[in-house]
C-alpha cells in the first residue's frame, strides 16, 4: 500500500511505541507467520540471518501480503547494500556498527537523496510498492538507523545522535556488552550495560529521535520501554520457533523448558 511508507513515521512522529519483529530464517512463510501475528514491522536481517541477497526481494514481497512495514538490517556500512534495500522496497534500514559521526554521515548520505544525500536515484521496487511520488516522499519517510554496539560508539554517542537526517539509534546489546565487558549478553539490566542503554534512550529521546533495541523476549522488551525505548524487537523468528518448541517438549516430557542461551538471536 502507498502509504507503507509514511506509516511507522507518523506513528513515531506521534510518539507511539512500535514493536518490531526479527527475521533470520530464508523463505517467505516465516516472515508471512511474522506479518499475521500482529508486529508493526519486520526486520530482515541480511547481516547475521540466513536470507541472503538473493532472497530479499522475496522475503519483502512476503512481508508485503502482511500489515507489517518491512525494514532491512544491512551487513555493514556499504553504500550499494543500502541503497539496493531501499530500492527493494524497505521503509527503512538498520546499519550495524556505526562507531564514529563521520560514518553516521555516510550512512545518510547513503540513505538521503539530493541536496540532503548521495543516494543514486532508481527506486525500481519502491516506486512500484509505494507509488509514483516515493521520490519526493523518500526523504521525509525513509528510516535511518545507526546502530550502537560498541565502547567507542558510546563514547561519540552526541555527535552520532546529531548527525542530520539520522532518524535515530538502534542498539545491538550482544556487540554492546561484549566490547564493554568481554561477554556477550542481551540481558542489558545488570552492570556497565545497564547505564549504557539508559544513557542512549535518554539523549535520542533529548534529540527528539527514535531509540531502537532488539531484546530477547516480553520481560526485556518491558525494561526496555520503560526506559524510553519506542522501538523494540522482542525477539526473532528463530528464536521464537526454538522457545515454542523447547516449552512443547519440556511440558511433555514432565520438565522445566530449556531456557534460550543468553545470547539467543
Amino acid at each position: 500500500m502507498p502509504e507503507g511508507l509514511s506509516r511507522l513515521a507518523e506513528r513515531f512522529a506521534a510518539g507511539e511505541t512500535v514493536l518490531g519483529g526479527w527475521l533470520h530464517l530464508p523463505g517467505g512463510v516465516s516472515a508471512e507467520v511474522m506479518g499475521h501475528a500482529g508486529y508493526d514491522a519486520l526486520t530482515v536481517d541480511l547481516q547475521h540471518g540466513l536470507i541472503g541477497e538473493g532472497g530479499l526481494v522475496a522475503t519483502l514481497e512476503a512481508i508485503a501480503a502482511t500489515p507489517a512495514v518491512p525494514l532491512v538490517r544491512v551487513p555493514w556500512l556499504h553504500p550499494p547494500d543500502l541503497m539496493r534495500a531501499l530500492d527493494a522496497g524497505a521503509a527503512g534500514v538498520i546499519c550495524p556498527m556505526i562507531d564514529t559521526p563521520g560514518q553516521a554521515r555516510a550512512l545518510v548520505q547513503a540513505c538521503r537523496y539530493p541536496p540532503r544525500g548521495g543516494r543514486s536515484f532508481g527506486p525500481t521496487r519502491a516506486r512500484l510498492v509505494y507509488g509514483d511520488d516515493y521520490g519526493v516522499r523518500a526523504d521525509l519517510d525513509t528510516l535511518v538507523f545507526a546502530m550502537i554496539e560498541t565502547g567507542e560508539a558510546l563514547g561519540n554517542l552526541e555527535a552520532i545522535l546529531d548527525t542530520p537526517g539520522l532518524s535515530g539509534v538502534f542498539v545491538g546489546p550482544g556487540d554492546l556488552s561484549l566490547s564493554l565487558t568481554g561477554r556477550a549478553t542481551l540481558d542489558f539490566r545488570g552492570g556497565e550495560p545497564a547505564g549504557a542503554v539508559a544513557r542512549i534512550a535518554q539523549e535520542t529521546l533529548r534529540r527528539g529521535l527514535i531509540p531502537g533495541i532488539f531484546t530477547p523476549g516480553a520481560e526485556l522488551a518491558r525494561a526496555a520501554m520503560d526506559l524510553g525505548y519506542r522501538f523494540v524487537t522482542p525477539g526473532s523468528d528463530l528464536a521464537l520457533l526454538a522457545g515454542a518448541a523447547r516449552a512443547v517438549l519440556g511440558e511433555l516430557r514432565g520438565q522445566q523448558p530449556t531456557p534460550a542461551p543468553p545470547t539467543s538471536y
